[in-house]
């Protein structure tokens, strides 16, 4: 089934019971990262508990596919229902994952944070054409979506946010939802003890994503990762930096 971006995550945070894995896909990895977190959270609330949560390369399935079936199909120690999570690029589990969704067994759910996934790509439609399964786009926030990101997490530390100092910190976050949250991390830190976050505490603390963005490309080409600065490359320009 394919879940629409307004519904991601209320799906991510309470999965309908008879879902047997979820694909998280998109340019912002970030929030790939986090939806698939909260997913598999909503299943196990330790997701270092060695009885209830598997984690699997995509290399280590793509020489032992029997290994997913293998795990899905065994019974928690301590009981409970069991995720197994799985970090894959693009399509090289295409295969395995139509055979798996036409026969899967066990009951654990299976959590997978792919790339950023073309319309046409095997993978994704495999999911979007099972109705066990579901696939979940992961798009760059918006405007409207960072402003309720930040009030939201700086609610949770006991804050609130002037207006101004919202709209300023909201033009200095971009397309990736891990960054934003390592930014209002360092802001409510910044801000402990204080009762609302103003302009001038955001201007302290905050860095602007872009500059950031253009950072992980300088580092991934000086460290000769291609496929890293691929993705990074693909950012930047798709936020029309120079």
């Amino acid at each position: 089934m394919i879940v629409k971006t307004g519904d991601a995550d209320r799906f991510a945070a309470k999965p309908p019971a008879n879902l047997r894995a979820a694909l998280f896909y998109g340019p912002d990895q970030g929030l790939v990262h986090e939806r698939a977190e909260k997913m598999a959270k909503s299943i196990v609330d330790d997701l270092t508990d060695p009885f209830r949560v598997v984690d699997f390369d995509e290399s280590v399935l793509a020489s032992d596919g029997g290994k997913l079936f293998d795990e899905t199909a065994a019974i928690s120690m301590l009981g409970g229902r069991r995720v197994i999570r799985i970090r894959t690029g693009a399509n090289a589990l295409a295969k395995l994952f139509e055979s798996f969704l036409d026969d899967a067994v066990g009951d654990a759910l299976v959590v997978v944070e792919g790339g950023d996934l073309a319309k046409n790509a095997s993978l994704r439609k495999i999911f979007e054409d099972a109705d066990n399964a579901a696939a979940i786009a992961c798009y760059g926030d918006t405007a409207q979506n960072l402003s309720g990101v930040v009030r939201d997490a700086l609610k949770a530390e006991g804050l609130t946010i002037s207006a101004e100092a919202l709209d300023d910190a909201v033009s200095r976050l971009g397309s990736d939802r891990g960054v934003t949250r390592r930014e209002l991390e360092k802001l409510a830190l910044y801000a402990h003890g204080q009762k609302s976050v103003g302009i001038e505490d955001v201007r302290a603390v905050m860095g602007d994503e872009a500059e950031v963005r253009v950072e992980e490309v300088c580092d991934a080409a000086g460290e000769g990762d291609l496929k890293r600065l691929d993705l990074a490359l693909e950012r930047v320009w798709g936020e029309d930096i120079s």
